[in-house]
């Protein structure tokens, strides 16, 4: 299912959150309690993109923020029956 990018730029509007990766737009909902879930993908690999945001202590007047999830890409399991599940950590740029 190939390397995933290094960067992903997720887009919020209101709760309402979307990413593009590799191609495929993934879209989801940002809770009150800062955790967000997108999915998406196309017939063959679907992609299901979870985590949570930890807000931390502000520097310069700006508060940090931390992303911790999983990244579970699935392939038809028809065809293979795979499942890979990548755990990240991100910083807000």
């Amino acid at each position: 299912m190939g390397p995933r990018p290094a960067q992903l730029n997720i887009t919020q509007e209101g709760n309402k959150v979307s990413v593009l990766l590799g191609g495929d737009e993934l879209r989801g909902t940002l809770y009150d309690t800062y955790d967000f879930s997108m999915s998406g993908g196309q017939t063959d690999t679907t992609y299901t993109l979870r985590g949570r945001a930890v807000v931390g202590s502000a520097d310069a007047g700006r508060a940090s923020v931390r992303l911790v999830g999983s990244l579970i890409s699935r392939a038809d399991a028809a065809k293979t029956g795979c499942q890979l599940q990548e755990e990240y950590t991100a910083d807000r740029i």
